[in-house]
């Protein structure tokens, strides 16, 4: 049974020859149909960039069928019989650029659908074994024909000597150079609306990172940051010990990496009003004090590095060389989790007030001050890709930055990298302009945002003054005058500007405002772009919420740490969505679904005792052993030193409770009393309640004194 077949266009005839040799094909891309005419048939050759591309297994997209002896058979619905005979280039092959009548009784292959400027065609000489889809096909066992003249067995065919062979060609990367570009001048519009052009696709089903369960938080975690990263961070922060000369320094390890990290999460989690109060009498918190001393964890703080300094060549414009280890690692992840259909761009600060040449100021943020960052984000803020912005030295592309300016070109490099007609894109009126949606269109991704309307070539669109005439939710859409990009714009409280290459006015609803003049809510009709903007541009604002809630406390003149300890914050947020996204699909009560806070506790937590429980073998000193034998012993583990805990001095002078008792040690202890001159006499008698050694004697009253 035949699939439904699918022909293409008069106008996109290509070349095709009977026998795959000589064979060319026009590399005709999406953007080059509207400048070709109809009788103008490119066929350049194949150059040799595209024959080292890479090529899939496509056999389910294409369908075998037969025809009889004798019958004109036609590929693309051309007649055959305008096509004038010419001369043979080969013995077995057509190099006429016009469809040939096959032989009979040989197998055509035909796309069952318009796919053609997907693939090239190639060809091979008759001695040469060739298998298009890698298999052995002298393991392929000859199965029964189920007609006369055609092949009906489901594995993949031994292809006859001389014949048209077609893999597809897979894009690394998006051709941003070759995109279509406007002019000012160029751009026109037209006063009517605009046609809606959404996306026939279906929403996914939710990827799991396993099958039947969701994985712990520090598992999430590590994919993010493997083992090797913190092998990487123990090394080079050695490395910088040694070559500031550190005194007192000892090596760390990967597992003392982790305890330092998951300490700093720790502290994020708790929000202590300083650091130090975690080892002090009032305030300290065990996990911490336990698994670290407050003087290690400072020492591992001022030489914490993910590369070394020296590897840093003279000429480098990278800014963030010193961090780009550790973002590397956090995007390579995220480039790798499934995207969603609705995706957001917008840009977010790292807050850092401190000496900085890339430090930005941003109007209107919760963070004014700080590092600028350009992320790609879904509605529930789950990061895809970031970029880290340095000024002219940013890893963009600066041909495309030349056209479409930072905004655009920061969006065309975000989205390198999702699928073409799956996803809806929208950003603000930083990055908008007709160029970006018009290219957008050409990648198959379709876009909405708020714009500027000097950017779109002045469109003729009324006036705030004219549309505030015509009431609150009126609104007044333009076109282009090719149909690709829609404007619209619409009043609210104030009139609000919004573009898209699918959608403007679409399917208004009718939503509720409040009236101040008065005082009572009316019905205003709402554009559907503006609904679906409201509903998905939030991604970025959300995940920098999700960060702020337990945001790590760093409080250092360098910008280093605040970068490294921000990625990760990032990778923990996402790390918890990814788990919320597990949790939803195994359909877990929302009762066992942990928090952030839930999780981000557990995951430090988790850090800290797995960090603290490896230990470290002790080295045998002297020659080693000629016994092949390996007597490895454990270090035993250092107990941190007690601190004494003084009562505070409302409580010591409450006169309330304080019984002097001997205690039962062997040897006297120094008395606590401290002023002008410290007492230095040794004691066996204490407070109860102060838990403090006081003494008394013929000459003093160290017990009266210390409570009054």
């Amino acid at each position: 049974m035949l699939k439904k077949q699918h022909q293409l266009p008069y106008g996109d005839i290509i070349e095709l020859l009977g026998d795959g040799r000589d064979s060319e094909l026009s590399s005709l891309s999406g953007d080059d149909d509207d400048f070709v005419d109809d009788n103008e048939y490119p066929c350049s050759e194949i150059e040799k960039s595209s024959k080292e591309q890479m090529f899939e297994n496509v056999l389910d997209d294409f369908e075998l069928f037969e025809f009889e002896d004798g019958e004109d058979f036609n590929v693309f619905g051309i007649n055959n019989e305008t096509v004038e005979d010419e001369q043979l280039s080969d013995n077995n092959a057509y190099a006429r650029p016009s469809t040939p009548t096959l032989p009979p009784r040989q197998i055509a292959i035909r796309p069952v659908e318009n796919v053609l400027d997907d693939f090239e065609l190639f060809d091979f000489q008759d001695d040469e074994d060739f298998n298009v889809f890698g298999i052995n096909n002298e393991t392929v066992e000859d199965e029964q024909q189920s007609d006369n003249n055609a092949y009906a067995r489901p594995s993949t065919p031994a292809i006859p000597p001389c014949h048209i062979a077609i893999r597809p060609v897979v894009e690394h990367g998006l051709h941003l150079n070759n995109l279509p570009y406007y002019t000012k001048n160029e751009i026109k519009w037209s006063n009517r609306p605009f046609v809606s052009n959404f996306l026939k696709i279906s929403q996914p089903a939710p990827e799991l990172s396993t099958t039947y369960k969701t994985l712990l938080p520090i598992e999430y975690f590590s994919k993010y940051f493997p083992e090797e990263e913190f092998e990487n961070m123990a090394k080079y922060t050695n490395i910088y010990a040694k070559q500031n000369n550190f005194i007192k320094y000892v090596d760390t390890t990967p597992s003392e990496m982790k305890v330092f990290v998951g300490i700093h999460l720790k502290i994020g989690c708790q929000k202590p009003s300083r650091i130090r109060s975690c080892w002090t009498n009032e305030d300290r918190v065990n996990i911490i004090a336990d698994n670290m001393s407050r003087n290690r964890f400072f020492q591992l703080r001022s030489c914490f590095h993910v590369m070394n300094n020296d590897d840093i060549p003279e000429n480098n414009v990278d800014k963030f060389i010193k961090v780009r280890p550790l973002f590397n690692s956090f995007i390579k992840r995220c480039k790798e989790l499934p995207v969603e259909t609705n995706l957001a761009v917008d840009e977010k600060m790292v807050k850092f007030k401190g000496k900085l040449g890339v430090k930005q100021y941003m109007k209107g943020k919760p963070c004014p001050w700080g590092i600028k960052n350009f992320l790609l984000c879904s509605a529930n803020g789950m990061v895809y890709n970031m970029i880290l912005y340095q000024g002219s030295s940013t890893e963009i592309n600066h041909e495309i930055t030349k056209k479409y300016g930072l905004g655009g070109s920061t969006v065309l490099q975000l989205v390198e990298h999702i699928d073409k007609n799956e996803h809806y894109l929208y950003f603000d009126n930083f990055f908008s302009s007709y160029n970006l949606f018009t290219s957008l269109e050409c990648l198959g991704i379709k876009a909405a945002g708020t714009v500027r309307l000097n950017r779109f070539a002045n469109p003729p669109i009324v006036s705030d003054k004219e549309l505030n005439t015509l009431g609150r939710g009126a609104s007044y859409e333009v076109t282009s005058t090719d149909g690709k990009v829609g404007l619209i714009k619409w009043l609210d409280n104030k009139s609000v500007s919004l573009a898209s290459n699918f959608v403007t006015s679409g399917s208004p609803d009718i939503i509720k405002r409040y009236d101040k003049k008065n005082k009572c809510y009316v019905e205003v009709g709402r554009p559907e772009i503006v609904k679906l903007y409201n509903d998905s541009m939030g991604g970025v604002d959300l995940h920098d919420q999700l960060i702020s809630y337990y945001r790590v406390f760093i409080k250092s003149r360098k910008w280093t740490l605040r970068m490294l300890f921000h990625a990760f914050d990032m990778a923990t947020c996402n790390a918890w969505l990814e788990y919320r996204n597990d949790a939803e699909t195994i359909n877990l009560p929302k009762k066992k679904v942990m928090d952030l806070l839930g999780f981000k506790q557990n995951l430090a937590s988790t850090l800290i005792s797995v960090g603290s429980s490896v230990v470290t073998p002790s080295r045998k000193r002297g020659r080693p052993s000629s016994c092949n034998k390996i007597i490895v012993q454990p270090k035993p583990c250092k107990k941190n030193r007690l601190i004494d805990r003084y009562p505070t001095d409302v409580m010591r002078k409450d006169n309330t409770g304080h019984y002097a008792y001997m205690d039962n040690l062997r040897d006297a202890t120094f008395c606590k009393l401290e002023g002008v001159v410290r007492c230095k006499k040794r004691t066996h008698m204490t407070c109860k309640k102060c838990n403090v050694h006081l003494c008394i004697t013929k000459t003093r009253n160290c017990f009266y004194d210390y409570h009054n």
